[in-house]
């Protein structure tokens, strides 16, 4: 698996709630319409990746259905037939393998995982991480498919003792993660908890998967291979709403020169 095309400054594409949701009240074009329109703000401004996440699907749910899958592929294939950047798939809460699926259908390099391996205790209860399921699907579908897998993501509590040095370890090693995401409550305890796992992890990719604004992101490219951008991006500041382009600029600027791979 060759995976070339490795972006450094992600910008999130957060979907409404989908059809079919309980907090669903858009249909799919407006959906698809409002998500390619962040993602060409986003191309325009500079970014060199997009993750794009069902993010207000409520409730969240450790597996999602299949017209969720089919949603979102439709999204996705749209979003890359206009704006020709690395791009990932997440779904929230957990749901790796429906990810892989639908990176490998439209074509995008990297999947974003909340829940690799392990186990969380979180609102959805417990979830656990499907790795094998997930590896052995990329493997059956031959799919030039990164996974970045977060390591202890903040909406949801580790059910081992805080240890996020083993856990990241864990991804790599029994969940064969291609990159690690680490979220703390600030940039700099993101990138402080990064310079202490390449002690362990000295090869590893490591993406800073929040927290990061236009005051932090220079700083987070420094310490960390990736930075994910999402609240940012957004006036006032959250999920909801479209991109703004003056926020996407201000982050991009901020950031200085990001080489496209």
């Amino acid at each position: 698996m060759t995976r070339t095309r490795t972006p450094r400054l992600v910008g999130m594409v957060h979907l409404p709630a989908l059809p079919g949701t309980p907090a669903g009240r858009l249909p799919l074009s407006e959906i698809v319409a409002g998500a390619v329109a962040d993602a060409v703000t986003l191309a325009d401004a500079g970014f060199d990746g997009l993750l794009v996440q069902n993010s207000l699907d409520r409730p969240t749910r450790e597996r999602v259905d299949a017209a969720s899958v089919a949603q979102l592929t439709a999204v996705a294939a749209a979003v890359r037939a206009r704006v020709d950047l690395p791009m990932g798939i997440n779904f929230v809460k957990n749901d790796g393998p429906a990810a892989l699926a639908v990176a490998a259908a439209v074509g995008a390099e990297f999947v974003r995982i909340k829940v690799h391996t392990g186990a969380v205790l979180s609102a959805e209860g417990v979830l656990q991480g499907s790795a094998f399921e997930t590896l052995a699907l990329r493997k059956r579908l031959g799919a030039d498919v990164a996974i970045w897998a977060d390591v202890y993501e903040p909406t949801s509590r580790p059910l081992l003792p805080d240890d996020i040095a083993l856990a990241a370890v864990d991804a790599v090693e029994f969940g064969m993660a291609d990159a690690v995401i680490i979220t703390r409550p600030s940039a700099a305890e993101s990138l402080a908890t990064i310079a202490d796992l390449r002690k362990r992890l000295p090869d590893v990719p490591m993406v800073v998967g929040g927290e990061v604004d236009a005051t932090t992101v220079a700083d987070v490219l420094t310490g960390a291979d990736a930075a994910i951008v999402g609240s940012a991006l957004k006036r006032p500041a959250g999920i909801r709403g479209p991109v703004v382009a003056e926020a996407a600029r201000e982050i991009t600027a901020a950031a200085g020169p990001v080489e496209r791979t």
